[in-house]
Parts: C-alpha cells; structure tokens; sequence
C-alpha cells in the first residue's frame, strides 16, 4: 500500500516564492503548499 503522507523539506529563492504564490493564485490554492501538492500530482499523472 502507497503511503500518501510524506514530509519534504525545500528551499526556494525570494524569487521562486513569488512565482509559486502566483501559480497558487491563478490554481485557487490557499497557499504555496497546496500549490506544490498541485504541481506534484500534475507532474505524477503526466508519467
């Protein structure tokens, strides 16, 4: 069975911040974790 929790530590430049907080805006996502999460899942189902 495929464990869905998982606790992953980034860090990203002033600047990728801003862009993952514009991708969550124009995605409807709350923050920039769930953005991540989005971006995760896309690029999972793309495989």
């Amino acid at each position: 069975m495929q464990n869905s929790k998982r606790d992953v530590y980034v860090c990203f430049s002033k600047e990728e911040i801003l862009l993952l907080e514009e991708y969550a805006r124009e995605k409807g996502a709350l923050n920039i974790s769930q953005a991540l999460e989005l971006l995760i899942n896309n690029t999972m189902n793309e495989n």
